[in-house]
Parts: C-alpha cells; sequence; structure tokens
C-alpha cells in the first residue's frame, strides 16, 4: 500500500496540490509531459493529448495506440460534460461462423479497429489551444529512449509465453531468452517515426494513411480480418453521460458500450442506505457492497453492448423502480452473481484553475493486448474482440462494424455543477467495484483523498472469488462467509486497480491522489 507506518498507526500519503493544474496518470514521465503542456499555456485537452501519447509509448502492456479510449470532458464555460466514445469496432468478417471455434484471446483475430488516435483529434478540434504537431514532443522523446517500467517487466514474466510468440515483442521485450529489466533504456524508433507521422498529418495519416497500410498488410500478412481499408472513415461519437444522484452529488459516467451504467447501478442500490451504515463495521460495509455488486451486476451485465445493435433500457435499468429492486437486494440478499476479472489499462485525470476537467481511461484490453506488434509502425494492437459472446441470441454476439463491450469506466462527480471529483483506475471489469468504493469512501466515510485512495478494498479475482484485500483481518472474511460470501485474502493491482482521482477543494484548490497499487504520479502546479 501507498503509505507509511508511524507507531503501528498507517499514515496515507499527502496529496499533492495545485491550484492552476493537475494531472494525475499511470506513469510520472507522463504525468509531467501532461504537466509541461498546461504551463506552455495548453487547455485540458492538450494536456490530455500530451499524456495520452506518452502512456502510449511507456507502458504499452496497458495502453498503445493500436487502442481505445472513453473521454468525458467537462466544459466550465459552457457548463456541460460531454462524452467521446473512441472504441473501435469489429473487422468485416467477424460473425458468429468465423469465430465458431471461439475467439482467440491473442493474436490478429483477437484486433479491433483502435479508436484513440481519431478521438485525440476531435477533441483537439473543438477544446484544442497549441497547435497539434507540438503535442507529440515528448512522446516522440520517450519512444526514442526511456526507462523501462517496472509494471511492464513484471508483466513479461506473467505472460512471457504470449509475449514471446510474437516476433514484434520478442525483438523489443526480450533479448534472447532474456526480457529487458525494470530502469533498462527502452527504444522504439519505429514508434517514434509513427508519432511523428500522426504530428504531421493528424489522424489521417493513422486512419487513411500510411500507418493504416502498414498496420493492415501486418495483420493480413499474419491471416487477421482487419485491413487497412477498413481503416478509412472511422469515426468516434459524441454521447451524452449517464447521470445518477448519490448524496446530492452527480455521478456521471460513459453509457454503453462502456461498464460505467453497473457503477451507478450499485450507487442506486446503497443509496436506500445511510451514510453510517457503510461507515461502521468492515465486515456490514463489504456486504452491501458485495450485494450491490451482484445484483447490478446480474440486472445489467447482459445489456453492456453496442446500443448500434442492442436495445438497451438505460432508462429503466436507471429508473426508480430497478433502483428499488437494487436497494431490496442490497438489505435482503442479491442474487450469487459474479465475473472474470483482468485487463491491462491505463487511466489519466486532469483539471485546470478555470473548473475545466477531464476523466479518460484507455486500453488495450489484457495485459499486453493482442500480443501482436506491428514491427514497421511499432504499435502493439489490443485484443477488444475478446469482449465479444459468440452467441446469436446475445445481445453482445460478435457481428461486423459492431463494438464490443468495454470495462473501461471513466467518472466525474459535479457539486452543484461544478467538478467535486475525477476519478478512474485500471482493473478489467473491477472497476467500477473500486470506483464504488473510493467513492464512498469519501462520501460516506468521510475520508480524506488519499486515504480513501489507499484504504483496503475488496474485489474478484481471474476466476470470479471474491477477494479480500491484505489490510482485512480474518475475523471479516470468516464474517462474510457466514453471510453467504465465499472468500479469500489476495493482493495484486490486477485486482484491485490504481485508482487515479483528482478533488476539487471547496476554495477551488485541487488536491491529487496517485495509488500506487500500480505505477501512479500526481503532478501540480
Amino acid at each position: 500500500m501507498a503509505s507509511d507506518v508511524f507507531a503501528g498507526v498507517r499514515l496515507a500519503r499527502s496529496p499533492v496540490y495545485g491550484t492552476r493544474g493537475m494531472v494525475v496518470s499511470g506513469h510520472s514521465l507522463a504525468s509531467t509531459a501532461g504537466l509541461r503542456t498546461l504551463d506552455r499555456g495548453g487547455s485540458v485537452v492538450d494536456a490530455m493529448i500530451s499524456t495520452s501519447a506518452a502512456l502510449s509509448v511507456t507502458i504499452q502492456q496497458a495502453t498503445s495506440l493500436g487502442g481505445d479510449a472513453f473521454f468525458l470532458y467537462h466544459d466550465a464555460g459552457e457548463g456541460k460534460t460531454v462524452g467521446l466514445n473512441a472504441t473501435g469496432h469489429a473487422p468485416d468478417g467477424a460473425t458468429t461462423d468465423y469465430y465458431a471455434a471461439g475467439i482467440p484471446s491473442r493474436g490478429p483475430n483477437a484486433v479491433s479497429l483502435p479508436g484513440m488516435v481519431r478521438g485525440w483529434e476531435r477533441l483537439h478540434e473543438r477544446y484544442g489551444v497549441l497547435p497539434w504537431p507540438g503535442l507529440f514532443e515528448d512522446a516522440i522523446e520517450l519512444a526514442e529512449a526511456h526507462p523501462a517500467s517496472r509494471v511492464l517487466t513484471a508483466g513479461l514474466d506473467l505472460f512471457r509465453d504470449d509475449v514471446r510468440a510474437d516476433e514484434g515483442c520478442r525483438a523489443l521485450y526480450f533479448s534472447g531468452d532474456d526480457r529487458i529489466r525494470a530502469g533498462d533504456i527502452l527504444r522504439q524508433p519505429a514508434l517514434a517515426e509513427t508519432l511523428r507521422r500522426i504530428a504531421a498529418g493528424g489522424s489521417a495519416a493513422f486512419y487513411e494513411g500510411e500507418i493504416a497500410e502498414t498496420l493492415g498488410a501486418c495483420i493480413a500478412e499474419h491471416g487477421g480480418l482487419l485491413d487497412a481499408g477498413q481503416f478509412a472513415g472511422y469515426e468516434p461519437e459524441w454521447v451524452e453521460p449517464l447521470s445518477t444522484d448519490y448524496r446530492g452529488l452527480a455521478v456521471r459516467v460513459m453509457p454503453p458500450n462502456s461498464y460505467g451504467m453497473l457503477m451507478l447501478m450499485q450507487l442506486n442500490g446503497l443509496s436506500g442506505l445511510r451514510s453510517e451504515q457503510l461507515a461502521g463495521d468492515d465486515t456490514d460495509r463489504l456486504d452491501y457492497l458485495i450485494r450491490a455488486m451482484q445484483a447490478a451486476f446480474a440486472a445489467g451485465q447482459p445489456y453492456i453492448a453496442d446500443p448500434r445493435g442492442a436495445d438497451i433500457p438505460v432508462d429503466r435499468l436507471l429508473g426508480a423502480e430497478m433502483t428499488r429492486q437494487l436497494q431490496d437486494c442490497v438489505v435482503n440478499g442479491a442474487p450469487p452473481t459474479t465475473f472474470r476479472n483482468g485487463g491491462g489499462t491505463s487511466c489519466i485525470v486532469i483539471a485546470d484553475g478555470r473548473g475545466n476537467a477531464m476523466s479518460v481511461v484507455q486500453s488495450v484490453f489484457h495485459v499486453f493486448g493482442s500480443a501482436f506488434l506491428d514491427p514497421g509502425t511499432g504499435i502493439l494492437m489490443n485484443n477488444r474482440m475478446t469482449g465479444f459472446r459468440v452467441d446469436p441470441g446475445d445481445r453482445r454476439c460478435v457481428a461486423p462494424r459492431m463494438r464490443p463491450p468495454h470495462t473501461l469506466n471513466p467518472v466525474m462527480v459535479l457539486q452543484d455543477g461544478r467538478p467535486r471529483y475525477l476519478m478512474t483506475t485500471p482493473g478489467g471489469p473491477g472497476q467500477t467495484l473500486s470506483m464504488v468504493q473510493v467513492l464512498t469512501n469519501l462520501v460516506d466515510r468521510g475520508m480524506e483523498l488519499t486515504a480513501a485512495v489507499e484504504a483496503p478494498r475488496w474485489s474478484v479475482s481471474l476466476d470470479g472469488e471474491f477477494l479480500l484485500e491484505e489490510g482485512y483481518p480474518e475475523t471479516v472474511a470468516r464474517g462474510l462467509e457466514e453471510r453467504g460470501h465465499k472468500v479469500a485474502h489476495g493482493s495484486g493491482s490486477s485486482y484491485f486497480g490504481s485508482a487515479k482521482t483528482i478533488e476539487v477543494l471547496a476554495d477551488g484548490v485541487l488536491a491529487g491522489g496517485a495509488d500506487t497499487r500500480r505505477e501512479a504520479y500526481a503532478a501540480g502546479r
């Protein structure tokens, strides 16, 4: 845990404070790149692009130019929060017949069209201030040479066989049988050149230019469905964020195909309790939180799909009758539901001193995505196709040009129409669980920001078992088992996430909290 111990008492680290700007992301080099952009007079969106591009270089096991993103942006001038869904779709030919034997978790046929790069440009066109080319200077420099991340190199041990099986990954991350080590200088000249082309030619260089041609040819050569022609003309989608009221705060998330709706359903279920019921005994609180997850996932998870191809009754799922049912489940027991947990994801929260703010989650899905890296562009591709089902009766069924379900869940919490909390975390389907816990720590338990982030959490393991993080005593586990929840103790950021958070204090001061369960860094001015 990210804390110090003094005289046997655990002390949370202090937040980073600022008044002019705050950037919190999954890597120190990326956060400082974003802060430098703010210092040059850039907008929140400019800073986000600099940060996001740097992350796509430094932690490709979690995010890359070959991945997707959801963006939540609050414009202080308009007093409005908007969402941009920059997730890509399945290739042409992606049918149930083609995937009759199942969707592979790695390789070229696990790849969906990446959407993030065009999402950057559409946001910049509307909200950018600085010239586009200058936003990539830090990322290009990092691609030429930067120290390898400890989390990336640890991932090479966990997924060694998958990564070594691909020639592009093997050439970048291994020398013979030996993987690179944390702190070794990682050089990615092909990726640096790709970034130069995007800086010079905008997203058209990626989707309609030589980058798409090179990516498409590499994928096709290795038997994949996605070719260069399918990149052309891709557009992200502007969407209205979903919102619910929790203790007088407006909690906003992305609509499906994001999992964000499941977070709102959990909060709706918990809203029938008094804050005191979530602020007391650990066993009681965790029992309520587990029941809220079970009820929300049982009712809502089957509807996390592309609304362009499926009817998704959002109003009913977030409406009064469903909320009453969820509240009853929290108090009296919920369906015995769980899920498998896993994923490779990176997050950004940014705010300036004028009330503009962003929450961003970007990802290649599983750690190292498809483990398919194109040597010509240096881009590691996602494996988002694994979010689909192969069942014609399921709303989430694979189909050409449909978007898969995404566990990505950026969160923006407003008070009196202004941002109060910006919240993100990696962690696959467990993202909504972690965000509910951090928010209830802040709102119901009255915890200071970093204490709320660093408090022990519960989650779900890779095979669906409930886990309690180190810090909860065995008596809590026994108490939960007596209430019907089979639990075990566990550790690791793959399960419990790594929250990136900003709180806007009453006087306008920005407080940033970087959760060091995984690499994270807060930088403020």
